[in-house]
């Protein structure tokens, strides 16, 4: 039986975290992909923002998801099958072992084992547990 150390523990929880805060199933109106954007409301009320009661209130992001997010961007630009694993895993539905693979499978575009997605992931998580260690995360 092997240990999990507690920093292992806290970066599974930030990218939980992170998964319910960037959904792929979720609402694109949620996410911030309105069908009325910050564009057309200054041409509607000709190019002064509104009153923040009847305005455009931006889209708030919890600030530790956010950072979380910035990591797997950073991972997207070294390994992107890696961060594409990781959107699937976390930020998917279903069951990580078939729904979620599917998703990764789809994101990649081709088909991939079950162990090599698990593969993929364990890269994953490590590559971010090292960035958060290398900010000095702490849990």
């Amino acid at each position: 039986m092997s240990t999990v150390s507690t920093f292992d523990l806290y970066v599974r929880t930030r990218l939980d975290a992170w998964g319910r805060e960037f959904a792929l199933h979720r609402d694109c109106e949620i996410l911030g992909h309105r069908s009325k954007d910050m564009l057309q409301v200054l041409i509607e009320h000709k190019g002064e923002m509104p009153p923040r009661v009847t305005g455009y209130k931006p889209l708030t992001i919890p600030p530790l998801e956010m950072q979380t997010e910035d990591i797997v961007r950073g991972v997207h630009r070294d390994a992107p099958i890696l961060a594409y694993v990781l959107r699937a895993y976390y930020c998917g539905s279903g069951r990580q072992a078939f729904e979620r693979r599917e998703i990764a499978e789809q994101f990649i575009g081709m088909p991939i084992s079950k162990a090599k997605y698990f593969t993929l992931h364990d890269l994953g998580f490590q590559r971010v547990a090292g960035m958060m260690s290398s900010m000095g995360v702490a849990a």
